[in-house]
This record gives C-alpha cells, sequence and structure tokens, in this order.
C-alpha cells in the first residue's frame, strides 16, 4: 500500500528535509493558507504568522522553550498556550492538511507521526534535546478527518519544565479534563510524569475544546518514541511484533488513561499499542 502525500510532499522527500526547508515550507504555507487547506477558521488562521515567527525565534536561539511567556494562539477558535518549539510544529501538523478519504494508521497516520518526530529532531538540532515521546490522536469531527500532534516535557530544566506543565495542568483544569486538586497527583503505581507532562495533554485539549462536533468513541492514538522510531530501519511502516512496538511506542500511561475517559465516551482500545495495526 502507498503511502499518502504530507504537505503536499512526498512523505519520505518531507522527511529528508533539512531546517532551511522546513521553514521554507511554513513559510509558504503562511503565505497559501488556502493552496494548504488549513482549517478554515479565522482565529486558527491569525494564529499561524505568530506560531511561525516565533518557530524562527526559537531556532535562532538555538532553544526549544522561550525567554519569557508561552505563546496564545487558537485551535478553532479556543486559545491555548504554546511553549515548546516541538509544541509550535505540532499544532502547524494538526490545522494543515486535508486527510485523505482513505487514511488508515498504515497509509497515513504512522508516517505523519514519524514525519513529526524527523522534523522535531531536525529543527532542534540535536538529538539530546528531541521530545522523548510524541502522540498522534486522528479523529472525526461532523464529518471531517482531523489529526492532532503534541509531545512530552522532557528536556527543559526542572524549574522550567515545572512552571511550562503547571501551564499545561491549568488548562486541562479550565477545560474540564483536571481536577485543581490533582496538581501533584500520580495514578502511577510507580514513577512516570505529572499529570500535563505527557505527550497526550494538547491533543486531548484541542479535541475537548470542540465539544459535541466530535465523535469521541471513534477517536484513535498512539504515543511514539522518536529516539527508538527514528533508527528503525523501516521507519514509516507499524512494527509488526509485540516485542518491536513495545520499543518503539507507547500505551497511555494511567494519568493520561484519567484524562483521556475525562473526555467522554473514550475507548481506550483505540489507544492500544497492540490493536494500533488494525485501524
Amino acid at each position: 500500500m502507498s503511502i499518502h502525500k504530507a504537505f503536499d510532499i512526498e512523505m519520505q522527500e518531507a522527511f529528508n528535509l533539512n531546517s532551511t526547508g522546513i521553514v521554507t515550507l511554513f513559510d509558504d504555507i503562511n503565505t497559501r493558507l488556502d493552496h494548504y487547506q488549513v482549517i478554515d477558521n479565522t482565529p486558527t488562521r491569525e494564529s499561524f504568522p505568530k506560531v511561525l515567527g516565533r518557530i524562527k525565534t526559537l531556532l535562532q536561539r538555538n532553544s526549544i522553550f522561550p525567554d519569557g511567556a508561552a505563546l496564545t494562539v487558537s485551535y478553532q477558535g479556543t486559545n491555548f498556550e504554546l511553549e515548546t518549539l516541538f509544541d509550535l510544529v505540532g499544532w502547524i501538523f494538526s490545522v494543515t492538511g486535508h486527510i485523505p478519504e482513505d487514511a488508515t494508521a498504515v497509509n497515513y497516520y504512522y508516517p505523519l507521526v514519524i514525519l513529526y518526530c524527523q522534523w522535531c529532531r531536525t529543527l532542534c538540532g540535536n538529538k539530546d534535546k528531541e521530545p522523548q515521546m510524541v502522540q498522534i490522536t486522528w479523529f472525526p469531527q461532523e464529518g471531517t478527518k482531523r489529526v492532532c500532534l503534541g509531545s512530552n516535557m522532557d528536556r527543559p530544566k526542572k524549574l522550567r519544565k515545572a512552571v511550562a506543565r503547571k501551564r499545561r495542568f491549568d488548562m486541562l483544569v479550565r477545560d474540564g479534563l483536571a481536577r485543581a486538586d490533582e496538581l501533584e497527583a500520580n495514578y502511577m503505581t510507580e514513577g512516570g510524569h505529572l499529570i500535563g507532562y505527557c505527550a497526550e495533554t494538547f491533543p486531548m485539549l484541542f479535541i475537548k475544546s470542540l465539544k459535541n462536533k466530535v465523535t469521541v468513541a471513534d477517536a484513535i492514538g498512539v504515543a511514539v518514541k522518536p529516539f527508538r522510531a527514528l533508527e528503525f530501519h523501516d521507519k514509516f511502516t507499524i512494527p509488526v511484533t509485540v516485542k518491536l512496538r513495545r520499543e518503539l511506542l507507547e500505551n497511555p500511561c494511567r494519568n493520561c488513561q484519567v484524562v483521556l475517559t475525562r473526555l467522554g465516551c473514550i475507548d481506550l482500545t483505540n489507544f492500544s499499542i497492540l490493536d494500533f495495526h488494525n485501524f
């Protein structure tokens, strides 16, 4: 089965873009929003040049995080505070492009999240700075296929990460996906990050913001470990064996499962790495 294009480019060609090529593509999208089928929502489209400008600033500073405040951007009319380079790039993936009618995990969604992994690595310019986990979720919105991507926050210094996690957490509370008393709660039996750290955070927030426009039971997603998946010889192919899936992919942690169920009639088996090939 052939793999669909992304951003009007063959997936492998897009994968091979260098940092300058990626930013040049983003510039082109910014000047041709209709051509690249950026979501036709005025606040979302007005956010595109702001997101692009922040990405360029971070690249000039060779930084993942801004010096100052997070950037306020819109996803289909709801504002969110984005901080990391990876969240900004994930937002572009989430608002740009038409998803093919016959898109599956095999021919589109998994290759797309691998492309996201690669662009995060390319733009940060250092494997040691890349996110340790990214996540893709796709879902129907009133008959239109949508996709959202995000990353976790393993890399910043401890204090910076705590501030950013609190900002994410506050958005989850605002939107009813977390309780105020869960700031330090941990539903993991041992270890694990607190609510707000994980790569599922912005996909969950974006879906929640759409309210009853989304058929939540049909939402499907998977978390990917870039530092593993990008070293796999057949990068765009979903790993077949259970062993490989456990090496390259990740089920939602217990904290994320708690938050996911607050979206509504979510089917957690749709986020299982063992069932992923079936979608």
